[in-house]
């Protein structure tokens, strides 16, 4: 029994995932997700009391998910910096739902927003760790002031990379739009880049 209400749980956030990335957080109400699920809205409220809790679930997901990516180096060549990068864009695609409604979210939902704070400052603090490292690893040149740059320009576009494609390159594939901003950042980096670094960037940024 308590297989077959873990396995209800799962399927829960599985279709709920689904249904917002599909038409968005906004738009899909718990007794509509009852109805797809073919449950009723009880059994769906006991798992989740309110949308706001499946959504927190959700977000404590693609935040899991990051955790395992975004990991901290003390040397690192800029192909790993990017396929770093690169993987938090899939990440981000696969709960495409939470950033496309990340202003709604962190609006009204305390309790993420409260997380978000704190996780923020830890990706910032890891991503000035790997940027440095790109620098122990004679990837890039930069100081201080820089590096603070490139760091916040990272946190930036990770958050709206995906709101921002859906205005501007909405006829595009996925692919094709992450590949635009993983060289828009690549285009960040190039000015700090050493001559080994460069050919990386200006390889990657031919393939665009």
């Amino acid at each position: 029994m308590k297989k077959q209400e873990g396995n209800l749980e799962e399927r829960i956030v599985a279709t709920a995932l689904r249904l917002f990335n599909e038409r968005g957080i906004e738009y899909v109400g718990m007794r509509e997700l009852a109805t797809e699920l073919g449950i009723r809205i009880g059994n769906l409220n006991y798992y989740f009391p309110t949308k706001d809790d499946l959504v927190y679930r959700l977000s404590q997901e693609l935040a899991q998910d990051n955790n395992q990516t975004i990991v901290a180096m003390e040397v690192i060549s800029m192909t790993a910096f990017f396929d770093m990068l690169r993987q938090v864009f899939d990440n981000h695609v696969k709960y495409r739902c939470l950033m496309l409604s990340f202003v709604h979210i962190i609006q009204r939902n305390a309790a993420i927003a409260r997380r978000y704070n704190k996780t923020l400052t830890e990706r910032n603090q890891t991503w000035d760790k790997n940027v440095k490292a790109l620098i122990t690893s004679r990837e890039i040149k930069a100081n201080k002031t820089e590096i603070d740059f490139l760091v916040s320009t990272l946190a930036l576009v990770a958050r709206f990379w995906i709101s921002e494609s859906v205005v501007s390159f909405r006829d595009e594939t996925e692919e094709k739009q992450k590949r635009h901003y993983l060289a828009l950042i690549a285009r960040v980096f190039l000015p700090y880049a050493t001559t080994k670094g460069r050919k990386f960037l200006n390889l990657m940024l031919a393939q665009e």
